[in-house]
């Protein structure tokens, strides 16, 4: 108002003006009436000038005392806060971690995420009324969530997560309607799951999960968070069936409700959240089939339902889609062969369907065209030659066959498979020598080929193996003597040679092995002492 207010009187008195008037009669009683005017005015514009002025002091003494005190809360070991002084000089747009509104001044982002920091969170933090970012995760902070924090009425980002917040979330949804981001998961907050959160309209992240609530089903009031694309509840504590309202949440990408205590089927109406990339439903009790609208999710790369009841054949309509990178079945009562189109993923990382009951051969062209990186199909029927191209993408860590049928040998493609760190096929009725890819594995820390039909002797190049915990090689048909390189695998815990035809002289080199906790040698023709 004031520098408006100075503009339009001083504009009266150009100096054009006064030589165009200076001949004029009526020049001298004007003049001295616009002085008159001019001086009347200058006190309110002192006044106004000096009032804005010592408001912006006071606004700027009160972002200080806020910081200080909210500093004060904290512990921080590492002395990240240093700059975070009282020094009348200083801006608080110069803290550490602290952002300002380039025009006024006012402090409106505090990012402090990673950064060792305990203590608590001061309820001071109300002070800093046009803050729209407040990052404190990943740090071990305790105590209460502020109910001061509501007075941030232009919150936009909130972020308390992996910390060791307690108490009861206050709520939050009467001040906060700006906010787009909630993310407390991973705390120790008590008390009933908070409700509220659906009354906060304009959500698009919420992230609740892993928290100690009181057990209760999930509030229908998450369906009105219509811009939803991330919803995080795993570890809720949540009951009862997964409530139709989240379906109709047609932006979501992620659903994260994993290990609760949700009961019931996969609603059909899954179909409808076309957007969906993520479903995360493992450690549950759900039951029933899968659904056949789940092939309805063009754009699916994560499914995780494992650790459920579920029963029934992979629907025709799953096997269809082309993008999974990530697919968790295990644990469960499904059937049936696996889809022959999944051989054809591209993109697939992480397949696991252990302890079903699925069964026929396993699709001959399985991971050839996928960067698979661990693979566990472990206690099921799959039968017929073992599968050829599992390791093709040269990425694979982890093997895990366990207790199939898969019958002959254990194909050659594999010896371009240098990065196993799990290699399990424990329990089929595999035959043939065992080739020499298994002895040299450098990363390897599980060796398991027990229960089967190998023959073959054990190679010196398993030395190379330095990493190799546990070597299971009972129950096989492997001759030959033990070589005195096993002696050099210094990490070794458990080795089983047990039930085969070894023979020669026990090496003593084994009793260096100062880890080793577990050793069978019997049903053998071995000789000696340790």
């Amino acid at each position: 108002l004031y520098p408006k207010l100075i503009s339009s009187l001083s504009s009266s008195f150009t100096s054009a003006e006064l030589n165009q008037q200076q001949d004029n009669p009526e020049h001298h009683l004007l003049h001295a009436m616009r002085r008159h005017i001019l001086v009347c005015h200058l006190p309110l514009i002192i006044l106004l000038s000096s009032s804005l002025s010592s408001s912006c002091r006071s606004d700027h003494q009160i972002q200080i005392q806020a910081l200080v005190q909210f500093k004060a809360s904290l512990i921080d070991p590492l002395d990240n806060l240093q700059s975070w002084t009282t020094n009348a000089t200083t801006s608080p747009c110069s803290y550490l971690g602290v952002q300002c509104d380039p025009v006024t001044g006012t402090v409106t982002e505090i990012s402090l995420a990673s950064m060792n920091l305990s203590g608590r969170i001061s309820p001071a933090i109300g002070a800093l009324a046009a803050l729209t970012r407040l990052d404190l995760g990943d740090n071990t902070i305790s105590g209460g969530v502020p109910p001061e924090l509501s007075n941030c009425t232009q919150l936009q980002f909130l972020n308390l997560s992996c910390n060791g917040l307690t108490g009861e979330l206050p709520n939050l949804s009467a001040k906060l309607a700006a906010l787009d981001t909630l993310d407390v998961a991973n705390n120790y907050l008590s008390g009933r799951f908070p409700a509220w959160v659906g009354n906060l309209s304009g959500l698009v992240i919420l992230a609740v999960g892993e928290n100690s609530y009181d057990r209760g089903e999930t509030p229908p009031s998450i369906g009105n968070l219509k811009k939803l694309t991330h919803l995080y509840l795993s570890s809720c504590y949540l009951t009862g069936e997964i409530p139709e309202s989240i379906f109709g949440l047609t932006a979501l990408r992620t659903l994260d409700m994993s290990k609760n205590y949700l009961t019931g089927g996969i609603p059909a109406a899954i179909g409808n959240l076309c957007e969906l990339w993520s479903i995360q439903l493992y450690s549950n009790n759900l039951t029933g089939e899968l659904p056949p609208e789940l092939g309805k999710l063009t754009g699916l790369r994560e499914l995780d339902v494992s650790g459920n009841k579920l029963s029934g054949e992979i629907p025709a309509s799953l096997a269809v889609l082309r993008n999974f990178e990530v697919i968790h079945l295990q644990w469960n009562n499904l059937s049936g062969p696996i889809p022959a189109a999944w051989g054809e993923l591209r993109f697939l990382k992480r397949f696991a369907v252990y302890e079903n009951n699925f069964s026929g051969e396993f699709p001959a062209n399985f991971g050839r065209f996928s960067p698979l990186y661990g693979i566990d199909i472990s206690e099921n029927a799959f039968s017929g030659p073992f599968p050829r191209y599992l390791c093709h993408g040269k990425n694979l860590q982890y093997l895990l066959t366990i207790g199939n049928s898969f019958s002959g040998e254990l194909p050659e493609e594999y010896s371009a498979c240098h990065h196993l760190v799990i290699f399990r096929v424990h329990g089929n009725t595999l035959t043939g020598n065992l080739p020499a890819w298994v002895w040299g594995q450098q990363s390897a820390e599980i060796i398991d080929v027990s229960n089967n039909g190998f023959t073959g002797r054990i190679s010196p190049a398993i030395s190379k193996a330095q990493r190799l915990k546990e070597l299971w090689l009972h129950n096989n048909r492997l001759d030959g003597e033990i070589p005195r390189e096993i002696g050099r695998l210094w990490r070794l815990k458990k080795l089983y040679l047990s039930n085969n035809s070894f023979s020669g002289v026990i090496p003593p080199e084994i009793g260096n092995l100062s880890k080793l906790t577990e050793l069978t040698l019997g049903g053998n023709m071995l000789t000696g002492w340790l």
